[in-house]
This record gives C-alpha cells, structure tokens and sequence, in this order.
C-alpha cells in the first residue's frame, strides 16, 4: 500500500513539473514569444505580465492600461489567470518611456514590478503588478 502511495505521488509530481503554464488555453509564454518575432517590422515591444494580491493569489479579470508619452493608450483585461499581453505600439515609440496600470473595482495598486528581458533590445517588457483590497471602495 505504501508503496503505491509513493508511485502515485512520484506521478502527481512527474506531471506538475512537466506540464506547461496555459492561459486561455495556450502556453501563455510560448504565445507571447511568437507574437513578438522580428517577422512584422512595424510592431513595436510588446508588454507582458500578472496580476497578483499582497499575498501571491492571482486577481483575474484586471484592466491593464498601456500609456505612450504622447498620452496614447491600450487597454486590455486579464485572463483569469491573472496573465495579460499588450501589443507593441510602433516601433517609433520609446518602449521603455511607456507606463503600464493595472486596476480592478474594489482595489488599489500597491506595487509593479517592471524587468527587461536581457540580451533582446527589442524584447518583450514584463510588468507585474500587486492590487490589494480598497477599504474605501465596494469590492466588486
């Protein structure tokens, strides 16, 4: 008996590390890497990320909004892993000058974390961000 209770938590594990992340059905990584080759000249570095509590929990269904110094903006919802992508603006654009917010009904933002994806200039930009409850306004 133990030992099959061994077999199948060796299994269990087998399986958690060999599968793949997906996000609205597809490996959200392998998604993005595609979506962000040199193949369309006009497109500029696109914007990852997730959105997250204080407490690690992923907060589905976030708008995520990306600002271009101009004041041009895209704005997209999370999935409801809490993962969302944004489209590069043109690549007359400055990628790095670019703000992204995240934001939900009955939230906050108290953190974002941005990184650069080292060795690709023209590399997707990750931003993370961290909501915690609004004691001031009605969850949603």
């Amino acid at each position: 008996m133990r030992a099959n209770i061994l077999l199948y938590a060796s299994l269990v594990a087998l399986v958690a590390v060999a599968s793949p992340a997906f996000a609205n059905g597809g490996d959200f990584f392998e998604e993005l890497s595609a979506s962000w080759s040199q193949n369309n000249s006009d497109d500029g570095v696109p914007y990852f990320g997730t959105v997250r509590d204080s407490k690690g929990k992923m907060i589905p269904n976030a708008s995520i909004m990306a600002t271009t110094p101009s004041g041009s903006s895209f704005v997209v919802q999370a999935d409801n892993m809490g993962h969302y992508r944004i489209p590069g603006f043109s690549k007359s654009v400055d990628a790095k000058r670019v703000q992204v917010t995240c934001s939900k009904t009955g939230y906050k933002l108290v953190a974002r974390d941005r990184r650069l994806l080292r060795g690709a200039p023209n590399g997707p930009i990750e931003t993370n961000c961290i909501l915690a409850p609004d004691v001031n306004k009605p969850a949603a």
